[in-house]
């Protein structure tokens, strides 16, 4: 079958090229308008064994008899219905067919192509060998250059380049078959990495110095050209976030090593050297913001390692308080048990003594609190205008885990700390009203 539809596609494409017969194909059938009686013969003599079906022959009396064709006829419609396939798949049989699916819009996300050799996998749409399977998932639509493209007058930019930008740029897409895809992309991409498209279907790249490029000469490219091309469309629109900075960058090289009004032949030929360029600013703006963003971090840093120290210093202190308490509550109580009840100023003396070193640890103690609740409230701050480019892991990992363990030595301090100060002032007040 296959020899058969190949010698009905080239009947076909023989007619289209010859004559500029009108074709249009859909996913069940071939339609051809205009046909002369002899192209009309011509075409169902291709039928046998070719997995099309006559669905309708007529002109403009109506419908007609293959047997009755005159071969001096005109103005004959001639409509084949293809074979069934499988769902998610468009089978192209003709040249002409195949230039008006690229056209138009994606339709199914796998085509078949009679007489293509080998797959061609793209962002959007597989091209296979008709009949051929192969598991297919689009991937995730690319950035739409309108973002970044400006258009004048009635220039449109190719959007989207899904169908045009391969996968792997190192993808054999040579030979004939593929001549209606080679154009369209090499037209597409230059569109997409241009920053305008002027009124007279110029593309420009500001630059500075500004350059021009004709937007004509798409079939004239080379191979190794449009590669170029897709690995520069590729860099440029795989990231949505860095397409303005890389656009802009590719833009700023292709002006710089461009050639003044070529072509997009020319625009081919200078993208491998612009591209190369275009990566090493890239680059080196990123690692400017590399060291912007290490000294950040060194920032953070030593801000937590200065509320780590400051929380130890709170808590050093909290237990010299409570070491201090202690000493002079023992103080109190020995006084108390020393002395003769007659010495009746030592009670209200202790009392007071005792008050003013519970009191003194509850100081200490709500001055860490304080300085605890101070820190939390800075730190949302920083989270949010210095620090937001740290993802919630790394966040965790450099700032709440070491400020929480700080927080929990300081807690556990204030609350021994404040049992400790609670007991010796309780055992205070018992001795002194036990000697009275």
């Amino acid at each position: 079958m296959e020899r058969y539809r190949a010698n009905l596609a080239r009947t076909v494409d023989a007619l289209v090229a010859a004559r500029s017969v009108p074709v249009t194909e859909t996913v069940t059938s071939l339609s051809l308008y205009q046909l002369g009686g002899q192209d009309a013969i011509s075409v169902l003599g291709s039928l046998e064994q070719s997995g099309f079906t006559l669905s309708r022959l007529a002109d403009e009396g109506g419908d007609l008899r293959p047997e009755d064709i005159e071969v001096d006829a005109v103005g004959i419609e001639l409509v084949l219905a293809k074979s069934e396939v499988p769902d998610g798949i468009l089978p192209i049989l003709t040249t002409a067919g195949f230039r008006a699916a690229l056209a138009g819009p994606i339709v199914e996300p796998v085509i078949w192509v009679q007489g293509l050799d080998r797959p061609v996998e793209t962002v959007g749409v597989c091209y296979l060998p008709w009949g051929a399977e192969a598991a297919f998932s689009p991937e995730p639509a690319l950035a739409d250059p309108v973002r970044v493209v400006r258009c004048f007058g009635e220039q449109q930019v190719c959007s989207p380049i899904d169908r045009w930008l391969l996968r792997d740029p190192d993808t054999d897409i040579s030979g004939g078959k593929l001549t209606p895809w080679r154009d369209g992309a090499a037209n597409a991409l230059a569109r997409a990495l241009a920053q305008e498209i002027e009124r007279d279907g110029r593309l420009l790249f500001r630059g500075p110095p500004p350059t021009r490029f004709r937007g004509e000469n798409a079939p004239r490219i080379e191979v190794p050209a449009l590669g170029a091309m897709q690995r520069a469309a590729g860099w440029v629109y795989e990231n949505a976030r860095e397409l303005e900075n890389r656009h802009a960058l590719l833009a700023a090289e292709v002006a710089r090593t461009a050639l003044r009004d070529g072509d997009i032949v020319d625009l081919g030929g200078v993208m491998f050297s612009a591209l190369e360029g275009a990566k090493i600013a890239y680059g080196f703006g990123i690692s400017q913001q590399s060291r912007d963003a290490l000294k950040s971090l060194s920032d953070l840093k030593k801000a937590v390692s200065d509320e780590t120290t400051k929380l130890a210093d709170a808590t050093r202190s909290l237990a010299a308080a409570v070491m201090s308490a202690t000493v002079g509550n023992v103080g109190l109580i020995i006084a108390r048990l020393t002395l003769s009840k007659e010495a009746r100023l030592v009670s209200p003396a202790a009392g007071v003594i005792a008050v003013a070193l519970a009191l003194y640890v509850g100081v200490v103690i709500w001055s860490g609190w304080h300085f605890l609740t101070i820190q939390r409230d800075l730190r949302s701050e920083w989270r949010e205008r210095l620090y937001r480019f740290l993802g919630d892991d790394e966040y965790e990992r450099m700032v709440n885990i070491p400020v929480r363990r700080s927080e929990s030595g300081f807690k556990a301090s204030a609350i021994t700390s404040g049992v400790i100060a609670s007991l010796m002032f309780l055992a205070v007040l018992f001795i002194i009203f036990w000697s009275n």
